[in-house]
C-alpha cells in the first residue's frame, strides 16, 4: 500500500475538506504517482493521519469511486481503478498542446441565405388539445423558486444609487458575476478559473452559437453524439458544418468511435458533448473515456464543447467532476445555464474558455447584444454571494428526487420494463422503453388521449428511423400530486 501524501493546500482553497482531498487523490493518479490497482488507505487510517474527520474522508472517496477514479472491493479496501486508460494523462504536455490550439482558423462566414430552412423548428410550447398534464423536457417548478429572496436583491439593485447600471456595460458581462460564477463553478464542478476565463451570454445557446460561429467554417467536421441535443445540431448545420455522428450508449460517447474516425482521417474542429447528464438518453460519460477524449482532443487539435446544462440534478451518489475540471490543455469549451434552475425566463449564461476564445467570443457578440442585462446580472451576483443560489439548489434536488422517486414508484410496480435498466442517477428527464406490444406512435397517441403529453425524441438521431422504441418524460416542472397521476394514466393507457 502506497503512502498517501494528501496536499489540503488546492487552489481550490475556499473548497469543502472532503473536495480537497478528493483533488488531491485525483491529482496523484493522473500524475501516475498513484499506479491502478494499488490499494489505499483505509477511510479510518487516511483520517487519523490527517487529523480529519472519518467521514469526511469516506465522502471524497465516494466522490472519487463516483468519478471512476477508485474502487471499492467488498472486504478487501478501497483501490485505484484498473479500467482507466489514460491514468498516466501527462497534463504538462497536454498543456503545451494549447499553443496549437490557438492556431485553428476562426471562420469568417456569415448564416448562409439557406438557413431558416434547413434548421430545426422549435417545439410548440403549447400543450394539444385535451391534455392537462405536461410532462415537459428541462422545465424547472417555478412555484418553489424564493421570490421573496429575489424580489428583495432586485429591489435592492434598484435602490441603489448607480449610474453605470443605466449606461453600456462590458460585452464580457459585469465583472462581479462573472466572479461569481467563477467560485461557484470552482466549488461545484471542480473548474480552476477566474472571471477572465468567463463570459456572460443570453442563455447556453448563445455560448454555442458563439463558439460554432468562431471556430467552425463551410464544410469543417464537427462531431455530435447521437442521438444528441437538436439545438446543438441546428446551430453547426447553420455554419455549414460537416456533421460526424458520435455513438452513445449506456457509458455514454463512444471514445474509441471518436479515435476510429480520426485514424480514418476525419479532422473535426469540436466536439460537442453532455458528459453529465447525455440528452436525451441521461447516462453519465464514464471516467475512463473522459480521460481517452481529453487525450484525443490534445493530440488531435480540436475542442470539446462540454454542454453542462443540468449538471446540477443528480440524486445519487456525488455530482462527477465536470472535464473542464481535468483538463490540463485548455482544449474544453464549458456551457452553462441558470434557466433550468432559477427560471426560464432569465436568460443568463456563461462559457468558460481559455482567455483568448473569451476575447475573440466578445469581439463577435459586440455586433449581436453588446451586453448581457446589468439589473439581471448585479441581482443574480447578489444572489449567488448571499448563499440563496446554492441553498435553492439542495432544496430543489431534494424535491425533484422526491418527484422522481414517486414517479418511479409507480411505473416498477405496474408496468414493468418501460424504466430503463438502470435508471440514470440524475437529470431533469426520463428516456422511458414504450411497452412491447405497443409502437412508438401508439403509445405517444394512447399517453395523448390520456391527457398526458410525452415526447418523442427519435429526431435527436441522425436516423430517427433506427432510433429505438423510447419516448421522454420531464418530471420537474409538475406538483408531485400531478407526477403521480401522470404516471397512473400512463400506466392505464399502455398497460
Amino acid at each position: 500500500m502506497p503512502d498517501l501524501l494528501v496536499d489540503l493546500e488546492t487552489p481550490r482553497s475556499d473548497a469543502p475538506l472532503y473536495q480537497r482531498i478528493a483533488d488531491s487523490i485525483r491529482a496523484d493518479v493522473l500524475a501516475g504517482r498513484l499506479r491502478r490497482g494499488e490499494r489505499v488507505p483505509s477511510t479510518r487510517t487516511l483520517a487519523k493521519e490527517l487529523k480529519v474527520n472519518r467521514n469526511t474522508v469516506a465522502q471524497a472517496y465516494e466522490q472519487l469511486v463516483g468519478e471512476g477514479f477508485l474502487e471499492g472491493k467488498h472486504g478487501s479496501g478501497t483501490y485505484v481503478a484498473r479500467e482507466l486508460p489514460q491514468a498516466n494523462f501527462n497534463v504538462k504536455s497536454a498543456r503545451r498542446s494549447q499553443s496549437g490550439l490557438r492556431r485553428v482558423a476562426f471562420a469568417n462566414s456569415p448564416l448562409p441565405p439557406e438557413f431558416y430552412a434547413r434548421v430545426l423548428q422549435p417545439e410548440d410550447p403549447v400543450s394539444p388539445p385535451g391534455v392537462d398534464i405536461d410532462m415537459r423536457l428541462g422545465a424547472p417548478d417555478i412555484s418553489a423558486f424564493p421570490l421573496r429572496q429575489w424580489r428583495r436583491i432586485v429591489g435592492n439593485q434598484l435602490l441603489v444609487a448607480r449610474r453605470d447600471r443605466m449606461n453600456y456595460g462590458s460585452a464580457y458581462g459585469l465583472q462581479t458575476l462573472r466572479e461569481q460564477i467563477a467560485a461557484y463553478l470552482g466549488r461545484a464542478r471542480g473548474i480552476d478559473c477566474t472571471y477572465k476565463n468567463v463570459l456572460v451570454t443570453a442563455g447556453s445557446q448563445q455560448g454555442l452559437w458563439l463558439a460554432a460561429s468562431l471556430l467552425v467554417g463551410e464544410g469543417d467536421a464537427v462531431m455530435l453524439e447521437d442521438p444528441g441535443y437538436l439545438g446543438a445540431r441546428a446551430i453547426f448545420q447553420g455554419v455549414r458544418a460537416k456533421l460526424i455522428a458520435v455513438p452513445v450508449d449506456e457509458d455514454g460517447a463512444d471514445s474509441a468511435a471518436v479515435a476510429r474516425a480520426l485514424a480514418d482521417g476525419i479532422r473535426p474542429k469540436l466536439l460537442h458533448l453532455t458528459p453529465s447528464h447525455q440528452y436525451p438518453t441521461g447516462v453519465t460519460l464514464g471516467a475512463a473515456r473522459r480521460m481517452e477524449l481529453l487525450e484525443l482532443a490534445s493530440e488531435h487539435g480540436f475542442m470539446i464543447v462540454e454542454d453542462d446544462y443540468d449538471s446540477e440534478y443528480r440524486y445519487e451518489g456525488r455530482p462527477v467532476r465536470a472535464l473542464a475540471g481535468i483538463d490540463g490543455a485548455g482544449a474544453v469549451i464549458y456551457v452553462g445555464s441558470f434557466s433550468k434552475v432559477m427560471y426560464p425566463a432569465l436568460r443568463v449564461g456563461y462559457v468558460v474558455a481559455p482567455e483568448w476564445l473569451i476575447e475573440a467570443m466578445v469581439g463577435l457578440r459586440w455586433h449581436i447584444d453588446f451586453m448581457p442585462p446589468m439589473l439581471e446580472s448585479a441581482a443574480l451576483a447578489q444572489f449567488i454571494e448571499e448563499g440563496h443560489f446554492e441553498r435553492h439548489l439542495r432544496r430543489m434536488r431534494t424535491l425533484y428526487a422526491d418527484k422522481r422517486k414517486a414517479f418511479n414508484t409507480i411505473l416498477e410496480e405496474r408496468l414493468p420494463g418501460v424504466l430503463p435498466d438502470p435508471v440514470p442517477p440524475g437529470g431533469m428527464k426520463i428516456m422511458l422503453n414504450v411497452p412491447r406490444h405497443l409502437t412508438r406512435q401508439d403509445a405517444l397517441m394512447a399517453a395523448q388521449h390520456a391527457g398526458v403529453r410525452v415526447y418523442d425524441q427519435s429526431v435527436c438521431y441522425f436516423d430517427p428511423a433506427a432510433a429505438p422504441s423510447t419516448l421522454t418524460i420531464g418530471f420537474t416542472a409538475l406538483p408531485i400530486e400531478k407526477v403521480k397521476e401522470a404516471a397512473h394514466r400512463l400506466v392505464r393507457a399502455w398497460a
